[in-house]
């Protein structure tokens, strides 16, 4: 009998079996039973327990090989061995589920254009910066509040999932399925874009990188991370924003309170206020390292002004699954094992989805 990869998932989520159980709507001893391999899920209690742990049916069963996942993953971070073999599986198969998707409906990913960088180079950065706000369509000052959306609308696949702590994120490429970003959903908002931003300076500046994706362990001075942390910090907060803003501290103290406004209104963290003041001049590198202590010493855990999560919208894998599903591409349990949602659940929204559709809703000509 096949064993179904349930506790390695289970463990993930931090749920006891019985905690499973009431989700899934049987007894700890059936989940015991399931993951010793005594007894097999039918297919609505497989259906189930893959949206209770948010896994793939394919996953649980083991179909999944992270090795021929069609994202060559490349991993950033200070311990890349943090982020178990489970969850790489489970997150290529996320991966292999949008690119199908896209490939299905003849949707074509998009990146900006791939700027080799070896070795830091401040033009080349802050030159791409300026290419990045235009290529969201955001010109040289608007705040990205939204960037997740304009991210996706542009063609990039973003996965929130939770990982461990110490990671923020890591992203993928191949040239067929283009970039993936995953950032972990459990990190404050502002820390989440700043991700966001930096692995997409990874795709651009480092994307012959993905053809041997290996774990990348990040190490201090990295020019490669200097780079994508310089370019996260210019499209988040352009020079010109930082200088209109500023100005009137040049070389003195930057008061909190306007760190905490500015923060509020460009969904950037005080910390990050502070760094761009430095790269732009209104501070020296040294003063702006004073504040910047000052302020982690005042605030070693969290900062104040906490962001709302990133706005509520209908992401790109909701609107392209919805699509498959009414052009009949997909049926509705391959629905749910995308989206991570029970069958009822995709019923019900299929319904408002063919109501839109429908002809009596055309506007008459």
């Amino acid at each position: 009998m096949k064993n179904v990869k349930i506790k390695q998932y289970r463990d993930h989520r931090g749920l006891s079996q019985e905690q499973l159980g009431i989700r899934v709507g049987v007894t700890r001893q059936t989940i015991a039973s399931w993951e010793n391999g005594d007894t097999m899920p039918d297919l609505s209690q497989l259906l189930n327990v893959a949206v209770s742990l948010q896994v793939p049916v394919s996953v649980l069963l083991g179909e999944d090989q992270y090795d021929q996942a069609p994202a060559g993953l490349l991993f950033r971070a200070d311990d890349p061995t943090t982020l178990t073999s489970a969850v790489r599986a489970l997150l290529s198969q996320k991966a292999a589920d949008y690119s199908s998707l896209e490939h299905l409906l003849g949707e074509a990913p998009g990146l900006p254009e791939s700027r080799p960088l070896d070795a830091y180079d401040d033009y080349t950065v802050y030159d791409t910066a300026v290419t990045v706000r235009d290529w969201l369509g955001m010109g040289n000052a608007s705040p990205l509040r939204d960037l997740f959306t304009l991210l996706e609308n542009r063609g990039l696949k973003i996965i929130l999932h939770e990982l461990p702590t110490e990671l923020s994120g890591f992203s993928g490429y191949t040239e067929e399925s283009g970039g993936i970003i995953v950032i972990n959903a459990t990190h404050p908002t502002e820390r989440q874009y700043l991700t966001a931003v930096h692995e997409l300076g990874h795709l651009i500046f480092h994307r012959r990188e993905y053809a041997n994706a290996q774990a990348v362990k990040a190490k201090r001075g990295d020019p490669r991370e200097m780079a994508a942390n310089r370019l996260a910090g210019a499209v988040m907060l352009p020079d010109a924003v930082v200088r209109a803003e500023l100005h009137p501290y040049k070389d003195r103290w930057i008061p909190e309170p306007l760190l905490l406004d500015i923060k509020q209104r460009y969904w950037v963290s005080m910390q990050m206020i502070l760094l761009r003041a430095g790269q732009a001049g209104i501070l020296t590198e040294k003063q702006a390292g004073i504040q910047f202590g000052a302020l982690k010493k005042k605030y070693p855990t969290e900062e104040p002004g906490k962001l709302p999560p990133a706005p509520k919208r209908l992401g790109r894998l909701e609107r392209l699954t919805y699509r498959a599903l009414i052009d009949e591409e997909i049926t509705t349990s391959r629905a749910a094992e995308i989206l991570g949602i029970p069958l009822a659940e995709v019923r019900d929204e299929l319904r408002n989805w063919m109501d839109r559709e429908s002809p009596q809703n055309d506007l008459a000509v």
